[in-house]
């Protein structure tokens, strides 16, 4: 956070204090305090204001940032054509040609070494694959997908090619135990 985006914050704080509302009443029998509506809702900004500062405080003191070497697209297989049937609804079950792309990160992930540089690297790898009627593109873990070596490799992906698929079988019958 910049120091003027700091500055907007507190203030956005304080317009909505009253001076009663940094009172805080205590039960003098017992000692109990209890916050009001307004107070509670002003501490949950203030701790959500040092959740935002900390990370950068931490962040900032923080002597490289390096980037690794991992590759923004991973082109092997780039080209094959495929078969897929992406999951979302509005695909309606139906099985189209694609062409795989390569395998795209779908995270960043990153490290902190002893001497205080972190590290950052794309994570999470998933086959990425066009497909030429919907332009558009969809992951592998988004769809069924298998690639097309020969004419038989053409029919559709049905919901009896996904029930007879080994780690559906695996999976169906954990969740039957």
């Amino acid at each position: 956070m910049e120091e003027q985006e700091i500055n907007i914050e507190l203030d956005k704080i304080r317009d909505g204090m009253r001076l009663l509302d940094s009172i805080v009443y205590v039960d003098y029998k017992t000692g109990e305090g209890r916050l009001t509506e307004k107070q509670v809702e002003i501490a949950q900004r203030l701790f959500k204001l040092f959740e935002k500062l900390s990370w950068q405080i931490s962040f900032n003191s923080y002597k490289e940032l390096k980037y690794s070497d991992d590759k923004p697209i991973r082109k092997s297989g780039c080209g094959t054509l495929v078969k897929v049937r992406p999951c979302g609804k509005e695909y309606k079950s139906k099985t189209y040609l694609g062409i795989l792309l390569g395998d795209i990160p779908l995270s960043i992930s990153h490290s902190i070494d002893k001497e205080g540089n972190v590290t950052t690297s794309r994570s999470m790898y998933n086959p990425a694959i066009f497909i030429p009627e919907l332009k558009d593109i969809v992951f592998g873990c988004e769809s069924w997908w298998g690639k097309i070596k020969s004419k038989e490799d053409l029919k559709d992906i049905t919901d009896d090619t996904i029930k007879n698929t080994w780690y559906v079988n695996m999976l169906e019958d954990q969740l039957r135990k």
